[in-house]
């Protein structure tokens, strides 16, 4: 055995290279992808079903939004707020923007919203829109 040497194999450290260049591609598209589908979400806690109407247009989005719901909670830019607060609030906002959209749920009283159409009145907004979703006509009888 002296004269026969044992030769004892070592190991070859094997040796990992990671390319972590498709994770970033696919984390930023990912990242991407929630940015933008989050942008169009629009008012998620304000429940309003709004009346529909055939001759709705839209309007621009730097405006003010005032929303009524069905229980007359009244939002102002996704803000509660109390109907004698409203007056306030508005007086504030009226020197960025002169437009207001009010946005009721069709279920609620008319003497609310005309309350409310009377606050944005007694301010310096000049325009008021009043907001409804665009009835979709079935054209069958063609």
């Amino acid at each position: 055995m002296s004269a026969e040497r044992l030769y004892i194999e070592r190991r070859r450290k094997v040796v990992i290279n990671l390319n972590i260049a498709p994770l970033i591609d696919v984390v930023f598209q990912l990242l991407l992808f929630f940015a933008l589908t989050s942008y169009f979400v629009a008012n998620p806690g304000i429940d309003v079903s709004l009346p529909k109407a055939n001759s709705a247009v839209t309007v621009q989005r730097d405006s003010i939004e005032i929303y009524i719901t069905g229980t007359n909670a009244i939002y102002c830019n996704a803000t509660r707020v109390e109907r004698v607060a409203l007056k306030e609030m508005l007086s504030a906002l009226s020197a960025t923007s002169k437009t207001v959209i009010l946005k009721a749920d069709k279920t609620v009283q008319l003497g609310m919203v005309v309350s409310v159409i009377d606050i944005i009145k007694q301010t310096q907004i000049n325009n008021l829109v009043i907001a409804t979703s665009i009835e979709e006509s079935n054209d069958s009888t063609k």
